[in-house]
């Protein structure tokens, strides 16, 4: 994954500490493409205070967000501003706000989701000191996680950062702050010539299209890719020495499961291609959705068992339960239209959209990137279907629509990964994406309210995560006092919780575990891997 020589870059620190100022100001005074600084204020005031040293002469636009306001900001908005800085300016740092994932603005964005939407790298900001490698080391993994392009550059002196896995793109002097008028010279000389900015802006009548987050190149040999004294990682970040001391050099940290290399080849999407795709994919969604709502024949609306379910022993210990499902020959009455939101009870009563806090995005962070890097070695072709994350703001869409507030770890495992498409929760749920959450209640919602059942067997606070592809289904239980644990549903028998976690993050934290032991996950579903690089679960 090579860097851009301009566009949109975001800058974030991997801390509270104002030093991102130092950094932009140097990233500027580099460039000699024409920059623009888009500074986020976190909150109503900002205690990092201005920039402790003057932006360059060379700065040509200086624009300032507030996050926190009365009316904040969104994601899509800020986008737009982006684009359009980016008509007019070869570089465009957006900046300021803490850290990468610190819910800002409406709905709750980071400054990854940011970064993601924009398709834009990132360079990470590092003061040494204690912690500092571990911070560093859990952005590049939020980073991976969003298959984000990253790099770290350090202000100040110090060996501390020794055990980064990748090396320094520059390192800033800790007093550079009180020597202004040598700033300009010096800068460029700190960073590495990567992050010397020199495309030209790109003057248009209309705004840009949006672009899709670059796709890595395969490489056959990183090592032979990177070229003569650069660094590479391998999948589990570990650094491959570069230097004479041992040392790696400044490289580029690309998306999980491709390591790192420096400037190879990109392959981009064009922005013209990704609207065609998106637009088809939408219009083709609009007829099959119109069709089924005008070629249903009307008639009574029941549900139909067509599965034979093979019960086996369950130990007492508690671990999901297995089943054998076969389609069996039954006459199926045709329901009077195809199941929608429409007849449930969407956007009933407000509620307030869940937005995870710092604490709980880390967790859920922490065991998708296990489950990421061990997919990355063993498993590349699922590991390859884990979707991007979905958008803050669509999640709390869904949220008021469906009228249940979802638990916080569902939440940021969707910030991670918007579901899947060949990547199974043991023993072979499927996580959904938000239009298949959206889908899956809907069904169970408009089953509902044609037909008697009780609490236990189904309610429309219940939330399915992961699915069966048969009508079974993991959900997790937002009724009061459900407190997001996790259960399993099937037509047959109902919603069961008591062989399943009391949350998505230990469900998750237990895949992760299993993974990496290959100990059977709950003492019955073991990990195993087809010869198509395929993750499987068996019982045994």
């Amino acid at each position: 994954m090579s860097w851009p020589d301009g566009g949109p870059w975001v800058v974030a620190t991997t801390s509270s500490s104002p030093s991102w100022a130092v950094v932009t100001a140097a990233l500027c005074a580099a460039s000699t493409a024409r920059p623009a600084v888009l500074r986020i204020v976190h909150g109503a005031s900002d205690a990092s205070g201005a920039p402790p040293i003057p932006l360059p002469d060379s700065l040509a636009s200086c624009l300032e967000v507030r996050a926190g306001a009365a009316d904040p900001i969104g994601v899509d908005d800020l986008v737009g501003v982006v684009r359009a800085l980016s008509r007019t300016h070869g570089l465009v740092l957006v900046t300021g706000a803490p850290g990468l994932a610190v819910p800002l603005g409406r709905a709750g964005w980071t400054l990854a989701d940011l970064a993601w939407a924009l398709g834009a790298p990132v360079v990470l900001v590092v003061d040494p000191g204690p912690g500092a490698v571990n911070h560093a080391t859990l952005a590049l993994d939020v980073l991976a996680g969003r298959d984000l392009t990253g790099t770290v550059v350090a202000v100040g002196d110090g060996d501390q950062l020794a055990g980064l896995p990748i090396g320094l793109a520059g390192r800033i002097p800790a007093d550079a702050a009180d020597r202004p008028e040598a700033f300009r010279t010096a800068a460029p000389g700190w960073l590495d010539p990567l992050l010397h900015a020199t495309r030209r802006p790109v003057r248009t009548t209309a705004p840009p299209a949006p672009q899709a987050a670059p796709v890595p190149a395969p490489v056959d040999d990183p090592a032979e890719s990177a070229g003569d004294g650069a660094a590479v990682t391998d999948a589990g970040g570990a650094a491959v020495p570069g230097d004479e001391r041992g040392r790696p050099n400044p490289v580029v940290a690309g998306p999980a499961g491709h390591g790192a290399v420096r400037v190879p080849a990109r392959r981009t999407f064009s922005g013209k291609r990704v609207l065609i795709a998106l637009l088809l994919t939408f219009l083709a969604s609009l007829l099959l959705l119109c069709g089924l709502t005008l070629i249903a024949p009307t008639g009574p609306a029941v549900v139909s068992e067509y599965r034979i379910t093979e019960r086996r022993d369950v130990p007492d210990d508690p671990v999901p339960s297995a089943r054998l499902r076969m389609p069996v020959q039954t006459s199926i009455p045709t329901p009077t239209r195809s199941p929608s939101i429409g007849v449930c009870s969407h956007n009933a009563s407000p509620v307030a959209a869940t937005v995870p806090d710092a604490a709980t995005t880390a967790r859920v962070d922490a065991a998708w990137l296990r489950i990421e890097r061990w997919l990355a070695r063993h498993a590349p072709r699922s590991r390859a279907s884990l979707r991007p994350p979905a958008a803050s703001a669509r999640i709390s869409a869904l949220q008021t629509r469906m009228s249940v507030p979802f638990p916080a770890d569902l939440v940021a495992s969707l910030r991670r990964h918007d579901g899947a498409n060949d990547f199974d929760l043991p023993p072979f749920y499927r996580p959904l994406s938000l239009d298949q959450i959206a889908a899956d209640w809907a069904v169970n919602c408009k089953v509902r309210s044609d037909m008697p059942m009780d609490d236990d067997w189904w309610h429309p606070s219940f939330v399915p995560f992961a699915s069966a592809g048969d009508g079974g289904s993991l959900l997790v239980d937002q009724r009061p006092g459900g407190h997001g644990r996790v259960g399993e549903f099937y037509p047959e028998d109902g919603t069961g919780f008591d062989r399943w976690p009391a949350s998505v993050t230990e469900l998750l934290a237990g895949v992760a575990r299993s993974l990496e032991t290959g100990e059977p996950y709950a003492g019955r579903y073991r990990p195993t891997v087809d010869a198509e690089g395929r993750l499987d679960w068996t019982i045994g």
